[in-house]
């Protein structure tokens, strides 16, 4: 008989393409360092625009659909 358990790989994301602007507010973000965050359907996406690279935040389960940053001052 065939073999029926799981293969042993995973997937990676390893760059998202697209972005979201409908249906959404506050849906993008320059940081001081030069970084655009946003969002694509549930991965939080931070974008390096220096080093042409991304990270990405993968701890949702449905889309998002807000995303707020914390501005700090030299208040705080």
């Amino acid at each position: 008989m065939a073999d029926r358990t799981a293969p042993s790989c995973q997937l990676r994301l390893e760059w998202v393409y697209g972005y979201r602007g409908h249906q959404c507010r506050n849906n993008l973000y320059y940081t001081a360092g030069k970084e655009v965050v946003y969002f694509v359907a549930g991965v939080g996406v931070v974008y390096n625009t220096r080093e042409h690279s991304q990270k990405f935040f993968l701890g949702h389960n449905d889309d998002i659909i807000r995303l707020m940053i914390k501005v700090t001052g030299a208040n705080d």
